[in-house]
């Protein structure tokens, strides 16, 4: 699997007899940092030395919900795949990326590349997107298999319009909703699971990779939406009650 940093941190734990391969660029100073966290949890990882390494700004509130803020793509944009990135793309079971604005075009680069299993765009966080705004936000959706989107539980009009694109998708659309837990549509079915109940919410920092890892992990084999839901609801229950992503 070619996966974000963060995503492969929690695969390697939800997918314990699976090989998972990050792919990516970082600038050579903090590069044998991640080679390092990414050897210590047995993950496989091809990176390219870019100057700069992307970056996101966090921020926690007094109860812990996370909110994001100056992302720079650093040497994303410029960055080619090798060959020997693109053959393990090409090669992979599962391919997961994430779609960011600023890195769009990467996007569309690497989702193109021929692979054997299906792809998953996780969109991360689109709460606030105006409704003017979505087409442009999900003009990906139709690359991918599997499409993840972390939104507002009250944003009932996103909601309800993710539901309508998700009519002409072949695969699911999966929404996590924060402490209302998460729903998927597909088939023109959908099927809702409920958050966990957590006694104390310390960072919810990583908890949207937490939940797709697992996520995946369950609808990877029996293509099962209820079960996968309550995999990744339950895994996410269990990061948000202590500090860091991952």
């Amino acid at each position: 699997m070619a996966l974000p940093f963060n995503f492969a941190l929690h695969a390697a734990q939800a997918f314990p007899d699976a090989e998972i391969h990050l792919l990516s660029a970082v600038g050579e100073d903090v590069g044998p940092v991640f080679a390092a966290r990414l050897d210590a949890a047995g993950i496989r990882h091809d990176l390219v030395r870019v100057v700069n390494t992307p970056s996101l700004g966090v921020r926690l509130d007094d109860k812990g919900e996370r909110s994001f803020y100056d992302y720079d793509p650093g040497g994303l944009l410029d960055w080619e795949i090798s060959e020997s990135q693109r053959q393990t793309i090409e090669t992979a079971d599962l391919v997961v990326l994430t779609r960011f604005h600023g890195i769009a075009p990467l996007l569309q680069r690497l989702v193109r590349v021929p692979a054997r299993g299906p792809r998953v765009v996780d969109f991360a966080d689109i709460s606030g997107t105006p409704m003017v705004d979505v087409d442009r936000v999900l003009a990906d959706r139709d690359l991918a298999d599997v499409c993840i989107f972390g939104i507002s539980r009250r944003e009932y009009a996103l909601r309800d319009r993710l539901h309508t694109l998700s009519g002409d998708h072949g695969g699911p659309f999966v929404i996590t909703l924060a402490d209302e837990g998460a729903v998927a549509h597909w088939h023109g079915e959908t099927y809702q699971h409920s958050a966990f109940r957590v006694a104390e919410v310390v960072d919810t920092s990583g908890a949207g990779d937490c939940f797709a890892a697992h996520f995946l992990s369950q609808w990877c084999v029996p293509k099962r939406l209820d079960e996968a839901l309550g995999a990744g609801c339950l895994a996410a229950s269990r990061i948000i009650g202590r500090r860091g992503a991952s």
